[in-house]
């Protein structure tokens, strides 16, 4: 399990600065905590940069708490102090809600380094029950140090729980490299309780992905853990050519003490009776590694060894002797004491001495059978912690799936929803519309109609009113076919639209019969415009069905209301306009008729009727 040893100041190759040039992300540099805590240390800092010293003050903080976990992870004590100070420095540390998580787990690590582990678990216990509403990447570090902690506790059954957590929340997201270090501390754990059988294939998994991810760190925490496994089942040869591959030239001199794997090293090559490799790694300086169980049972043990093959075996008794306390300590793991007092007992009855040979063998069977009943507990609670996970995935997949097939339901009904408004839209549409010409139609005339005259009365505006009627349409349709009549009406259609405002209403009443609004103008006014679309439209050329050319033209009908404090609804308007489009008929059509016609002798003076278009 990894650890680390205060007082080792680590450098930052520029080079692993800007790894791939890509930018950094506060979750990026956690990910490269567990896998190479130099890179981490390197993106926290890009992250902090890029927050900016008057910039994302919450970002700032969550870059230094990283940096501060990395620099701890990497063995450099100081280093992770001083990003913890400047954190704290920071109001975003304690207000922001990743921060202040980042910060409690910084907090539980430095009551680890102080060997205050209760407290360190009471803090993670308290931080995981948050889970569900920090970041993945901070929840599974958060539950991987708590499994960790509970496990030097002696509280099996919740760091399995733990550490199967872990795993679950790994593979949930797809990250490895959390998936590789949660494999190698379920594996670990189960090694120490002796469940060799349960620990081979998960550490197999992890030395496995820590190969794929490339990472050197991983692949000497799983390979160390794999070696260890591989020895205590009697497999000696294949954990010496691990530990020649994947531990001897791997590990190098400068690590810090949580890479070292002398013991382990060691142990597989007296395994193979290579003592004197082996002693030459026993000959160095033990690494002390604060933030994990210790070393000292399994070193004097092999030391032990080395020295029964070297044919001293009084002086292996009496340094095993003199490790007595370690008997009862609970913080070695069971299996080191039971090695440990078993190897004690074998060497006095070399040494003849039988007394405290008898009773270093009853001590070995008391420690066996508590191992064996907690390896068959352990084996039980993996096995429930399981079965209720894949329970668990069962029920987040049955709804998981549910929620997607809702999703798609809701989606499907939004669309038909929104097709059945388009649909409605175009009916609407096709309810007011002409389909011939495009214009409004009798029903829209009505409708917009009417407001537009109500509008143009709250503003003191006229309105002009026009009918415009083609001139002997039926001839045009006997004499060169309906198409051709149709050809007329969408040329004035498309006329029209040039000709007239924006806001002018121009309405397909029916057949060949169209009504037009001019919102703002006189009679006057609207009549030149008609003439105007009168002189353009007489002049379009048209082709009948037989081949023969024709034109055609228009008769015109406009008033006006607002005039002299009349109020005259839109019906009496139109049929005003009508009364004038009689009479441009009467006249002799191609014309614009405004004002009504004499009904009286000397009336004549208030007729006024537009010039005539020649045809």
């Amino acid at each position: 399990m990894p650890a680390h040893q205060a007082g080792t100041r680590v450098a930052v190759d520029p080079a692993v600065a800007e790894p791939d040039g890509c930018p950094q992300t506060v979750d990026q540099a956690l990910e490269w905590v567990l896998t190479d805590p130099v890179r981490a240390i390197a993106a926290a800092d890009r992250v902090h940069a890029a927050a900016g010293p008057q910039g994302d003050e919450a970002l700032a903080a969550q870059a230094l708490l990283v940096r501060a976990l990395a620099c701890l992870r990497a063995g450099d004590e100081a280093g992770s102090h001083a990003a913890l100070t400047q954190a704290d420095r920071l109001p975003a540390c304690a207000s922001d809600p990743r921060s202040a998580g980042l910060r409690q787990h910084m907090q539980a690590q430095l009551l680890r380094l102080e060997g205050h582990n209760e407290a360190a678990r009471s803090v993670l216990a308290a931080l995981h029950g948050h889970a569900e509403g920090r970041p993945t990447i901070d929840a599974f570090h958060t539950v991987i140090t708590l499994g960790i902690v509970q496990g030097m506790l002696e509280r099996i059954d919740e760091s399995l729980a733990s550490f199967y957590a872990a795993l679950d929340l790994a593979r949930s997201i797809g990250g490895l490299p959390l998936e590789v270090n949660a494999l190698n501390n379920l594996g670990a754990q189960q090694l120490d309780l002796h469940n060799l059988d349960d620990a081979l294939p998960m550490l197999r998994q992890s030395l496995g992905g820590a190969l794929r991810l490339e990472s050197r760190r991983l692949e000497i925490f799983a390979a160390g853990n794999l070696v260890q496994c591989l020895c205590a089942m009697g497999q000696a040869g294949e954990a010496l050519a691990l530990a020649r591959q994947h531990l001897i030239p791997v590990i190098r001199g400068d690590d810090p003490p949580s890479l070292h794997r002398d013991e382990e090293i060691a142990n597989a090559l007296m395994d193979n009776g290579l003592h004197h490799e082996a002693a030459a790694y026993l000959r160095r300086e033990a690494r002390t590694d604060v933030l994990t169980n210790p070393t000292t049972a399994t070193r004097a043990w092999l030391q032990a060894r080395l020295l029964l093959a070297e044919g001293q075996p009084r002086e292996a008794l009496e340094l095993c002797l003199s490790l007595w306390h370690l008997m009862d300590d609970d913080s070695v793991m069971p299996a080191d004491r039971l090695r440990l007092c078993e190897f004690t007992a074998e060497l006095a009855a070399q040494c003849d001495e039988h007394r405290t040979a008898y009773v270093w063998l009853r001590r070995a069977h008391g420690l066996k059978e508590q191992l064996l009943g907690r390896a068959a507990r352990a084996r039980f609670v993996s096995l429930q912690i399981e079965h209720d996970l894949r329970g668990a995935r069962r029920e987040r997949d049955t709804a998981q799936a549910a929620a997607h097939q809702q999703a798609m339901a809701n989606a499907a009904l939004q669309q038909q929803i929104a097709a059945n408004e388009a649909l409605q839209g175009r009916l609407r549409a096709l309810a007011l519309e002409d389909p011939l010409t495009g214009l409004g139609n009798r029903r829209q005339l009505m409708q917009w109609g009417a407001e537009l005259i109500e509008q143009a009365r709250g503003t003191g505006q006229t309105v002009a009113v026009a009918l415009c009627d083609m001139d002997h349409f039926k001839r045009i349709n006997d004499q060169h076919g309906h198409d051709a009549g149709d050809q007329v009406l969408k040329a004035f259609a498309g006329l029209a639209r040039l000709a007239l405002r924006p806001n002018d209403l121009c309405c397909r009443l029916g057949g060949e019969e169209f009504a037009v609004l001019m919102p703002g103008a006189t009679e006057e006014v609207a009549a030149r415009r008609l003439q105007a679309l009168l002189a353009e439209f007489t002049k379009l050329p048209f082709v009948g069905a037989a081949g023969a050319a024709f034109a055609a033209s228009f008769s015109a009908g406009v008033c006006e209301c607002g005039v002299a404090g009349e109020n005259l609804p839109l019906q009496a308007l139109l049929a005003r306009a009508d009364q004038r489009l009689y009479s441009a008929k009467e006249a002799g059509r191609s014309r614009v008729c405004a004002r009504t016609p004499p009904e009286a002798p000397g009336a004549a003076a208030d007729y006024i009727e537009s010039a005539s278009i020649a045809r």
